[in-house]
């Protein structure tokens, strides 16, 4: 197991100081709380850090993956129970990059990052293994995907830039050879993406079509790849850049729901019988860069979506309480507007949400334990909540 292993590894100690602030607070359009809510508590991850990407294990162990201030791949695991980390540096120099960490059936980490190229590693087992994916087909740029198959088989997206293509790519690791292909022809198709793998181990992929500003998806049905269009200007009433910082999960059924923005909107997207459900989730403020479109979506043990996503700097917790959506502020804007949000959730229904401090730039954890409503109210009686924040 990996914490057996990062128990022998050395690296450079910092004591990292708990926050032990609870915050309670809700930005709600009007009432008191009647619903289950999360109490939070925040640590510290590591130093100054962009596009992490979190994942929680079958143990409830965290792992994590980001480019730290140097350009360089760094690796995190904290074991269950615990608030201390053990780091690796996975690769050196790479300049600017994404990442995005996925865990196999065994619980190893995988991951995919986008200096430029396609970069895929992973540990298996006993090492890491790192290989360049689809090396003869140029410049890579923004964000990639990664899902593991139940027998190990490594899938993954990409954006292609190079020779103006500006394409949606996939590969499949198959009898040791990467398969790659473009998956939709349409110009910048792909910027944002975000796979999984349906109950018969077949891909289905959320992207964005930025030119004609809609929200596709691509499914793999066994024989060919089925393209659709969820949301686009024309079912929106007008509205622009749809599709940007998309999320995509499968419920336990197999049913996807997807967290995206539009250009002023959060909305989340699910299939009620064979026809797709849209709502608004939130209204949202862009600040002007590709970055800011970034949501993440898991679903509780209930099946209900929750949705951390940024609003002008502003980091958020959207959640489908049954019957309306609910909002909690994790983290308010600072001078460095960009919090590189991502979000996990485990067995017990505690969420957690790695992102840039506000304050410092420092990589953060936000831990959300589950709090019914008399919880809440008993807390708020004894004067342990604090009052809400102000945009």
């Amino acid at each position: 197991m990996l914490e057996m292993f990062f128990q022998s590894i050395k690296f450079a100690s910092q004591r990292f100081a708990r926050v032990n602030a609870v915050l309670f607070f809700f930005l709600l359009a009007s009432g008191a709380v009647r619903a289950q809510s999360w109490n939070w508590t925040y640590d510290l991850i590591d130093l100054p850090a962009k596009f992490p990407s979190l994942a929680v294990d079958s143990s409830s162990n965290l792992h994590i993956s980001y480019a730290d201030a140097s350009g360089a791949l760094k690796y995190g695991f904290r074991p269950a129970g615990s608030t201390k980390w053990f780091f690796m540096v996975l690769d050196k120099q790479l300049g600017g990059f994404t990442t995005k960490l996925t865990l196999d059936s065994n619980d190893n980490p995988h991951i995919c990052y986008t200096p430029e190229i396609l970069k895929y590693t992973h540990f298996d087992g006993k090492q890491w293994r790192t290989v360049q994916i689809d090396k003869e087909s140029g410049e890579v740029g923004y964000t990639c995907s990664i899902v593991v198959s139940k027998d190990g088989a490594p899938h993954l997206t990409w954006y292609q830039l190079s020779n103006n293509i500006l394409h949606l790519r996939y590969a499949e690791l198959q009898d040791k050879i990467w398969l790659a292909r473009t998956l939709d022809f349409d110009f910048q198709t792909g910027k944002w993406n975000s796979m999984a793998l349906d109950p018969q181990g077949n891909p289905l992929v959320s992207y964005s079509y930025w030119t004609g500003g809609e929200l596709r998806v691509a499914h793999w049905n066994g024989k060919q790849w089925d393209l659709t269009t969820i949301d686009s200007p024309t079912r929106s009433r007008g509205e622009n850049n749809i599709g940007q910082g998309n999320s995509l999960i499968l419920d336990s059924s197999g049913k996807p729901h997807i967290s995206f923005y539009s250009e002023k909107t959060l909305k989340y997207a699910h299939l009620v019988g064979q026809e797709w459900k849209i709502d608004v989730v939130d209204q949202i403020t862009w600040l002007g860069s590709w970055v800011h479109f970034r949501s993440s979506i898991v679903l509780d043990k209930q099946g209900r979506p929750h949705i951390c996503y940024e609003d002008a700097g502003v980091l958020k917790h959207a959640f489908w309480d049954g019957g309306k959506w609910r909002i909690q502020v994790i983290a308010r804007s600072g001078l460095e507007s960009l919090r590189y949000s991502t979000m996990a959730i485990d067995r017990d229904d505690n969420i957690y949400i790695a992102f840039r401090d506000p304050e410092d730039n420092t990589l953060k954890l936000a831990t959300g334990r589950p709090q019914s409503e008399q919880q809440a109210m008993t807390q708020k009686t004894e004067g342990k909540a604090t009052a809400p924040q102000k945009q």
